[in-house]
């Protein structure tokens, strides 16, 4: 789960970060959605709720790529549309595997290297 720890990192310290970048994050859209183990309980995703939080990355550049294909595509669609400012995105054809991880690994770069130079 690591786009929904990159997430869930940038939201709690904010201050710490200057860009989150989240490559198809496991994020589902309430408890009841979650797979078995992701959280203790109900209380425990409200605690870890990405969705909650979100307003707390408006001041950092956040970029979310998912496949059409993965499983999570629907959860981080509706993630990145909600967020405000836009993130910068990638909807593309892919799965949740090494494969599309390693084709928006560079887009991902440029975004934190733009980020970061300010």
């Amino acid at each position: 789960m690591g786009g929904y720890g990159a997430l869930l990192a940038a939201e709690t310290q904010p201050d710490r970060f200057r860009a989150v970048a989240a490559a198809s994050p496991a994020l589902w859209t309430s408890p009841g959605a979650t797979a078995e183990g992701a959280f203790d309980d109900a209380d425990d995703y409200e605690q870890h709720d990405v969705y909650r939080q979100a307003a707390r990355l408006a001041a950092l550049t956040v970029r979310i790529d998912c496949g059409t294909h993965d499983p999570f595509y629907d959860a981080a669609r509706t993630f990145a549309d909600d967020l405000q400012p836009a993130p910068e995105t990638s909807f593309g054809s892919g799965f949740h595997d090494a494969a599309y991880w390693r084709s928006v690994a560079p887009a991902q770069l440029r975004t934190i290297i733009r980020a970061l130079r300010g």
